[in-house]
């Protein structure tokens, strides 16, 4: 399951501050508390069902919290056009399929179980910008790999603050076969886990070239094939200005423990309760995606790629039957048999289902 961002930074160690915005002021404090409201909500101009995230951590100690059950949520526009949301698993989904649409406000409203309300700063979407995704050749800190970087325009000028997030998949093909069907390619996919932002507002020209990833050319991702499908959310100031502080909280790009007493305060308040912090801020964002592929022979024509991601070799094993065959059987498969005994290989190296997917993903074009 993917854990979101936001998850990985409700809890953060760090000093009483002030960030100031074109809008509002967003504090980050330190303090005892016994529970907070954690919201995840990004209202894009993607026509699609939107989705808020509601959880609840208990203490200080509880990393992830729980999933806040039976609330009320909806968006409001400034025409009072109300978007209601049915609470499905681990989250709020809409009753049906909606968009952020040009020069309109949104406000997020949630009505707790027990009563409480709670109300957004009314929110504008963003200036739309489309990008496109370019590859390179390049050499970086010693080690020779293909560079991807995002680039867009925007001719008014207006866009300015950018947040990215990607997800890459690649194909797997394992050394050994064995018997079991559909077990000797898979597909695999990682999501970004750090806050990945850039800006041009110190620039006269609203033009991005950002390098959002470097894959080592013996990485065994580019193997046999690779894709990668980049999402650049476009910002106003005071949504960049919370992501960017909490992405200072991190540690050399990784974010910090949850178990740390701080928590950010972001753009929602608690109407029953003022004083109440809430956790999270409710964004509204022009959204536009881009998804390439390649092949390691598409960039390195003359190298040799990496075999495997990891050593394979066959053992033979004169006895499954007894203690130590049947121990190293939980971590290996058989390959086959013969006079000697019988040949075994580690899980992974013959069975790829074991740690990815055998099923092609819909998007996935060879």
């Amino acid at each position: 399951m993917k854990l979101s961002i936001f998850k990985k930074i409700v809890f953060v160690l760090f000093s009483t501050g002030l960030i100031s915005s074109c809008t509002e002021q967003y504090v980050f404090q330190n303090q005892n508390f016994n529970e907070a409201l954690v919201v995840e909500a990004t209202l894009t101009n993607e026509m699609k069902y939107q989705e808020v995230k509601l959880s609840r951590t208990i203490s200080i100690n509880d990393s992830l919290g729980s999933t806040e059950v039976g609330a009320t949520v909806s968006i409001i526009d400034n025409n009072g056009t109300e978007f209601n949301f049915d609470e499905g698993e681990s989250k709020y989904v809409s009753q049906n399929e909606f968009k952020a649409e040009p020069n309109k406000e949104y406000q997020l409203k949630i009505i707790t179980a027990s009563g409480k309300i709670y109300l957004s700063n009314k929110e504008k979407l963003t200036t739309e910008s489309t990008i496109d995704l370019e590859t390179s050749v390049i050499d970086k800190e010693g080690e020779k790999g293909v560079q991807i970087n995002v680039k867009s325009s925007d001719p008014t000028n207006t866009s300015k603050f950018y947040r990215y997030e990607y997800e890459e998949t690649y194909k797997i093909k394992t050394i050994f076969e064995i018997v079991k069907p559909n077990t000797s390619i898979c597909y695999s996919t990682y999501y970004s886990k750090e806050i990945i932002q850039t800006n041009t507002n110190d620039r006269s020209t609203d033009q991005v070239n950002y390098p959002i990833r470097f894959i080592g050319r013996s990485d065994y991702k580019l193997t046999n094939r690779y894709t990668i499908l980049v999402t650049q959310y476009v910002q106003n100031r005071a949504a960049y200005e919370y992501y960017s502080t909490l992405k200072k909280m991190s540690e050399t790009g990784n974010l910090l423990s949850l178990n740390q007493p701080g928590f950010a305060i972001g753009n929602i308040k608690s109407v029953t309760n003022p004083p109440e912090k809430v956790v999270g801020f409710f964004d509204v964002a022009s959204v536009s995606k881009k998804r390439i592929f390649f092949n390691h022979t598409d960039l390195f024509p003359t190298e040799q790629p990496a075999n495997y991601f990891m050593n394979c070799k066959a053992i033979l094993v004169s006895n499954t039957t007894n203690s130590f065959g049947y121990n190293i059987l939980k971590t290996h498969v058989i390959l086959g048999t013969d006079y000697k005994g019988t040949y075994v290989v580690e899980k992974e190296c013959a069975d790829c289902t074991t740690f990815a997917s055998n099923i092609k993903p819909s998007f996935w074009i060879d």
